[in-house]
């Protein structure tokens, strides 16, 4: 086997790997029994507990920019990684306390199991056109995504033993299909469990080893070469410059409401009061996790020197290997790999129910049976992971975080995030609003990127010298202006058009405590599915069960 930086160690980074692998095709088999609906396939259910889901929800979007991305960025900037948790933390601890119920909500009363059909059900549009749009959107940006996290895994498997990266990016790749089309949810959601739990204890563990060797790093990383700026939180930037700085790292957090991977996790927990729980397990996660990648690349640079690495994204398994027996770096650099998996998986289940869901279903034939969207869902799998597989090895050179960041997280993001947000709380939104929304967060993302590049062809960038607040704004994360732009289309459209009739009585209903609704005199209880829409005996009622035979009664969202 050729040498890569793991050396001898290699083989137990490559036997561990191989025997997780098992691990997840034995998951994948073991899901595959449950799958009797799309539903099933799709958000699992609803049957996923707290704890899974917490764990599922980071898991599925940390991936290769966690245990790769921010020890890199340590290495490279110093102390202002840190700054990687000042938009992602609170974004999803608003997400789960402002989206999470009302999603989990809204979706079971309705019957979606994706976000395209929730968004037309919601916006009551006739035309296709919100399906049709976001169902695109979803296709594109997740199908990028998968593409993303199989290079990046191919990428650091080359690293580690020297192997070519289509090895990588072949078996990494058929793997993530094989398991995902075998049990869809369930088995995303409990490999991600699996992988996150690991995860979560090596970035505990490798600075805990780390101080017992180097004691704290700030005080050490002062007497490095440019030591100023390693101790700066602006990483040494000052005025305009450091201003866009902070905003670029706190922009990183607008994308959460729109990645559908991470609010399919919301739509799949099995109940309503358990989403305080999952929070509280997602939130200790990240917060730990987040720390901990940080300070693994600070201790990277006391190891090794600044810029002595031939490439940063190398930090994290320099360190494990220098800190770790062989056997025990095996498996953390293994779960480092399948970590990048985690979000394959969870992207390609997203776009093959866009695909399946919301354009053949929706679409093509609306009267398919539960078991033909099953096994289409499967095929589907099969063939977007293959499309993925091969667009990994064309992009196989392409930098892994300009993919994700610029193109699929921020795409996603700009989007997507305005319209969820405004389908949960705000009644006047409209199916037009929404369209336009997504059309120009979209494009925006994805010009913005090029925006430095083209200005710079066209010889009318801005200097810094002469214009530092320009310079700055042309190179602010994408993500920022997307958002905002996104969201005055979607505010200023939606106005001018004709909101959904109804929403005022559905609004009302919802809103109100159950204790008060179900106290009502002469409120009956109609016959409904449970929730989850599984056969169980004795039928459990559960607060969604409630809420939706409410609606029901109330003559909005019917069932059909």
């Amino acid at each position: 086997m050729p040498d890569g930086i793991a050396g001898q160690a290699g083989i137990w980074v490559l036997s561990t790997f191989g025997a997780y692998l098992l691990i997840l095709i034995g998951i994948g088999l073991w899901a595959s029994r449950m799958m009797d609906t799309v539903g099933d396939y799709v958000i699992g259910g609803r049957q996923i507990g707290p704890v899974v889901t917490g764990f599922s929800e980071r898991a599925s979007e940390m991936s290769g920019w966690l245990t790769l991305g921010v020890p890199a960025n340590a290495y490279g900037t110093g102390i202002m990684a840190f700054l990687n948790g000042l938009g992602m933390i609170p974004a999803d601890l608003l997400a789960w306390a402002g989206l999470a119920k009302r999603l989990r909500k809204y979706t079971e009363i309705v019957k979606s199991v994706t976000l395209p059909t929730f968004f037309a059900t919601r916006l009551q549009d006739d035309t296709g056109m919100v399906k049709g749009i976001s169902a695109v959107v979803l296709m594109l940006f997740e199908g990028g995504y998968v593409g993303a996290q199989i290079v990046a895994a191919g990428t650091l498997l080359q690293v580690l033993t020297g192997v070519e990266p289509v090895v990588g990016i072949v078996v990494g790749g058929f793997i993530v299909v094989g398991y995902t089309m075998l049990g869809g949810y369930f088995a995303v959601a409990w490999s991600d469990y699996f992988q996150g739990a690991i995860i979560l204890v090596a970035f505990i563990i490798l600075p805990i080893i780390a101080f017992t060797n180097y004691g704290l790093p700030f005080n050490d990383l002062a007497n490095v070469s440019g030591g100023a700026s390693l101790t700066s939180i602006t990483a040494g930037a000052t005025g305009w410059a450091a201003i866009f700085g902070i905003i670029s790292y706190a922009a990183i957090g607008l994308g959460v409401p729109g990645n559908p991977h991470i609010m399919v996790r919301f739509m799949g927990i099995d109940r309503v009061k358990n989403v305080r729980l999952a929070a509280m397990v997602a939130q200790l996660f990240m917060f730990v996790a987040y720390i901990g990648a940080a300070l693994v690349g600070l201790y990277a640079i006391l190891a090794f020197g600044q810029g002595d690495l031939a490439q940063a994204d190398n930090a994290m398994p320099r360190l494990t290997l220098d800190l770790l027996p062989g056997p025990i770096a095996g498996i953390v650099l293994a779960a480092a790999l399948a970590a990048m998996m985690s979000s394959a998986d969870s992207q390609l289940l997203v776009a093959t129910s866009a695909v399946v869901e919301d354009v053949y279903h929706g679409f093509m034939n609306t009267q398919a049976t539960e078991e033909q969207l099953v096994r289409y869902s499967r095929y589907v799998t099969i063939a977007l992971g293959g499309a993925s597989i091969a667009f990994a090895y064309l992009a196989k050179s392409t930098p892994i975080y300009t993919l994700v960041l610029d193109y699929a997280w921020g795409g996603l993001g700009a989007a997507i995030g305005p319209t969820l947000i405004a389908a949960l709380w705000w009644k006047r939104v409209t199916a037009k609003g929404s369209v336009a929304s997504m059309i120009v967060g979209a494009t925006t993302m994805v010009l913005w990127t090029q925006l430095g590049t083209v200005l710079d062809a066209l010889g009318i960038m801005p200097a810094q010298e002469a214009s530092p607040f320009l310079y700055g704004l042309v190179g602010v994360y994408g993500l920022f202006p997307a958002f905002i732009l996104s969201v005055l289309t979607l505010v200023s459209v939606s106005l001018v058009t004709k909101p959904p009739s109804g929403v005022e009585d559905h609004f009302d209903v919802f809103d109100k405590p159950l204790s008060a609704v179900t106290s009502q005199p002469g409120s009956g209880t109609p016959s409904y599915v449970t929730d989850g829409g599984r056969d169980v005996s004795p039928k459990a009622i559960t607060e969604a069960d409630n809420i939706r035979a409410h609606v029901g009664e109330s003559g909005y969202w019917n069932d059909e």
